[in-house]
């Protein structure tokens, strides 16, 4: 009888994919081919990644507040034994983009919750508040009502990393361990602006692309090694990866970098007690590493791992020592 609900699952979830890539093949056939259906049938097929190799299926919880939903990818059959893991991405796409290298490795060693940030994915709200602080509720809101709501590690990259502090600082008993990606956590509006600015230009459209130029730009910046081929990606994939990325919610999205850019910081921000773990590309050229080691020094709880030849983008460049270092560091192995 197990064995029988257990294959009645799994067809449910290949069925469920074969519905989304159909339906992505005939929105294409009907909308005169402007349909982005490359990256659509992509973002369909990472789907299924997540579905049958990571064992997670995607939720969607509707929050207390009646205007916002965050959408989650979780560990399908979560075990006793395991530590829970919640990943919080940065700009640069969905989860599911941002993950792909490392959501393998990790859904082995942990129960992961894996959420869409509100405007990125599947999240929305109608709140006009773009603050990390509404970010964080909204993160927090729907673990609990998933009755995650303690004893958690956090990983998270550069945007995600400022909204995993703010729940670390304001939520306490919800963080036993911290792992901060390549952050700008604790910079005063001067420091973020005048490391943002060298690329030129307006800083949240950089981060918000409106062409290829635009990616190829936000790829270079991000990046010190990999993801080279792009300059040799076509224009009109490229273009088809922004309209799936950034046009539904692209003016929330200019309005979460704006709030996060100009919102002066306290001159010391507050410490926080968890236990934490800073991993930094020495080549990162968003947030430089001297920002990485005076994180550190602000921390008592904390080290640092420094990462050589390696950018911004460590979960794409350096995905598997990241997962190493994560999984050492929460299950407290050498």
């Amino acid at each position: 009888m197990a064995s029988m609900k257990l294959i009645l699952h799994i067809l449910r979830r290949y069925i469920s994919v074969a519905i989304t890539i159909f339906q992505s093949l005939i929105w294409c056939l009907f909308d005169n081919f402007d349909y982005p259906i490359l990256i659509k049938l992509a973002d369909s097929f990472l789907s299924l990644y997540f579905l049958i190799f990571c064992d997670l299926r995607p939720i969607t919880v509707d929050l207390d507040d009646g205007e916002t939903t965050v959408h989650f990818w979780i560990s399908g059959h979560r075990k006793i034994n395991k530590p829970n893991l919640v990943m919080l991405h940065g700009y640069g796409g969905n989860s599911k983009w941002q993950f792909i290298h490392q959501v393998s490795d990790l859904s082995k060693s942990f129960n992961v919750f894996i959420p869409d940030l509100v405007f990125f994915g599947k999240s929305y709200s109608r709140n006009t508040d773009r603050s990390v602080e509404f970010q964080a509720r909204s993160i927090v809101g729907g673990l609990k009502k998933l009755c995650c709501d303690g004893d958690l590690a956090v990983y998270s990259i550069s945007y995600g990393g400022f909204v995993a502090y703010r729940i670390a600082k304001i939520w306490p008993e919800m963080i036993e361990k911290l792992v901060i990606v390549s952050s700008g956590v604790g910079f005063t509006q001067q420091q973020k602006m005048t490391e943002m600015k060298k690329h030129g230009g307006d800083v949240s459209e950089i981060l918000v692309p409106r062409n290829p130029r635009d990616l190829r730009l936000l790829v270079r910046v991000s990046m010190n090694t990999g993801l080279r081929f792009l300059d040799w990606v076509p224009d009109f994939i490229l273009s088809q990866f922004i309209a799936v990325m950034y046009e539904t919610n692209r003016q929330e999205l200019v309005d979460l970098a704006k709030n996060l850019l100009e919102r002066e910081e306290e001159p010391e921000f507050s410490a926080i007690s968890q236990k934490t773990l800073i991993v930094w590309g020495d080549k990162d050229e968003v947030f430089p590493l001297e920002h990485g080691r005076r994180l550190q020094r602000h921390l008592p709880n904390s080290s640092l791992e420094i990462l050589k030849e390696i950018g911004h983008g460590v979960n794409i460049e350096a995905p598997t020592t990241l997962n190493n270092l994560i999984i050492s560091f929460v299950l407290g192995v050498p």
